[in-house]
C-alpha cells in the first residue's frame, strides 16, 4: 500500500497544493488503493467530500509531538503501508518540524515492526528557500530513500547531503486545457503574468519593463494583467512584499493599467490565459523544469517571454518560437513587439508547438513513473 503525504492539498491557495492534487488523482487511476494523509482544514476536507475522495487520514497540525507521532504510526499500521510518497514543502505544514522527520520516523516504525517501507520525497525547492526552511529540509535529505527534484540547480545542491539518492523528475502543469482549438487573438496586446507573487519571480523588473512599454509609442495598445493575487490583508505570508509591489505600481503610474485578478480557480485561469497575447515570467534564477506557471502557459499555447534557463531547460526549449529566453531588457522589449505583430498562421504555429511541448510534462506519465519506482504497478 502506498501512503501519499502532503501538507497542502486543493483547495489551498498555493501551487504545491494543486500540484499534489493532480499527482494524487493520476496515481489513483492506476491504483485505487492509494491512501492520503493531509491537513485537517475546512478547504481541504471540503475538497475531499466534494470530489468523493475516500481512504484518507487527517492531521490537525504538523507539530513534532508524541500525539502526532502516534497518529503517523497508527496510519502506517492500519493501512499496511509498504511505501510513502511525500510532497514537500507546503504552507500548511506550517513552521513546524514533524514533516522534516517523517522519513526518519517511518524508518523507525518499520524497524520496530520488522518490515520494509521506502520513503520517497518530491522536493519542490531548496536553494531559494529561506534559511530556516533549508534547515528543515536537511533531516529529510539525510533519511529519505529517494528524493525527486525537478530543478537541476536544486538537485546539485541537495546531492551534497543525499548523494546518489537524488533523482530528476518533471512536474506537470496545474492547469488542464479544455478544448483543442486556438483561442481568438485578443483585440489589444495583453501581456500576462501568471502565478504567485513573491521575491525571486522577477516581478519588480517586469514592472519597470511594463512602465517602458506604456511610455513607448504603442503604449496605448498594451494591456497588463496579473493572474494572481497581490494581497495586503493581514495573515498574508508575503504581506510586506505585496505592499512593496503595490507601492511600485503606484510609483510607476501603472495603477490604472494593470488588471489584478486575485486568486482564481483553474477554470477561470484558463479563460485569462486564453485571452493573453503572451506571458512574461522573468525568474531571477532562470527558467527551470520546476516552474508550474511556465508549464501552464505552454499548456495553453501562448508565447512566453522568460529568462535564460539551466542547461536542461535550454536543451528543451531553445529553438522553439514560442519560448523566448531573453538575456536583457532590450531583448525582452524586442520580443514583446515581435509577439504583438504575429500573424494568425504564426500564432497557430506557436500554439501547436507549445502545446506539443507541454505533453512532455504529462501528469499521467509522471504518476506512472513514480508508481513503477515504488513497485506499486
Amino acid at each position: 500500500m502506498l501512503l501519499f503525504i502532503t501538507g497542502s492539498f486543493p483547495e489551498s491557495r498555493e501551487g504545491i497544493a494543486h500540484s499534489a492534487g493532480m499527482l494524487f488523482d493520476h496515481m489513483r487511476k492506476y491504483n485505487g488503493g492509494i491512501r492520503l494523509l493531509t491537513t485537517d482544514t475546512p478547504v481541504i476536507t471540503g475538497h475531499l467530500k466534494k470530489n468523493r475522495i475516500t481512504g484518507y487520514s487527517l492531521m490537525h497540525d504538523w507539530h513534532l509531538k508524541p500525539a502526532n507521532i502516534r497518529r503517523l504510526f497508527s496510519v502506517l499500521k492500519d493501512e499496511d503501508v509498504t511505501a510513502v510518497h511525500m510532497e514537500y514543502p507546503g504552507d500548511l505544514y506550517g513552521k513546524t518540524f514533524l514533516a522534516s522527520f517523517i522519513p526518519f520516523l517511518v524508518h523507525l516504525y518499520a524497524k520496530r515492526r520488522h518490515t520494509g517501507i521506502t520513503v520517497n520525497v518530491r522536493l519542490h525547492e531548496f536553494l531559494r528557500a529561506r534559511f530556516l526552511r533549508k534547515l528543515a529540509v536537511i533531516p529529510i535529505l539525510l533519511s529519505a530513500d529517494r528524493i525527486y527534484v525537478p530543478s537541476l540547480k536544486d538537485r546539485d545542491a541537495v546531492r551534497h547531503f543525499a548523494k546518489d539518492r537524488v533523482f530528476s523528475t518533471f512536474i506537470g502543469s496545474n492547469m488542464v486545457r479544455n478544448g483543442n482549438s486556438i483561442p481568438s487573438a485578443p483585440k489589444d496586446t495583453v501581456i500576462s503574468y501568471f502565478g504567485s507573487v513573491y521575491p525571486g519571480k522577477g516581478f519588480e523588473r517586469m514592472l519597470k519593463i511594463w512602465q517602458r512599454l506604456k511610455a513607448g509609442e504603442n503604449g496605448n495598445g498594451y494591456v497588463f494583467r496579473v493572474i494572481g493575487d497581490i494581497g495586503t490583508e493581514e495573515g498574508n505570508h508575503f504581506l510586506d512584499y505585496h505592499k512593496k509591489i503595490r507601492s511600485l505600481i503606484k510609483q510607476y503610474s501603472l495603477t490604472d493599467d494593470i488588471k489584478i485578478t486575485g486568486f482564481k480557480s483553474p477554470s477561470d485561469v484558463q479563460g485569462y490565459i486564453d485571452k493573453s497575447s503572451m506571458a512574461m515570467l522573468l525568474f531571477e534564477d532562470g527558467l527551470s523544469l520546476r516552474r508550474g506557471s511556465f508549464l501552464a502557459c505552454l499548456e495553453y499555447g501562448i508565447p512566453v517571454i522568460t529568462t535564460p534557463g539551466d542547461h536542461e531547460a535550454a536543451a528543451l526549449f531553445t529553438g522553439h518560437p514560442g519560448v523566448a529566453m531573453c538575456k536583457d531588457d532590450e531583448e525582452i522589449l524586442r520580443k514583446v513587439r515581435d509577439y504583438a505583430r504575429l500573424t494568425e498562421p504564426e500564432r497557430k504555429m506557436i500554439y501547436d508547438d507549445n502545446t506539443g511541448l507541454s505533453q512532455l510534462f504529462n501528469w499521467d506519465n509522471i504518476a506512472k513513473g513514480y508508481l513503477k519506482d515504488y513497485g506499486i504497478i
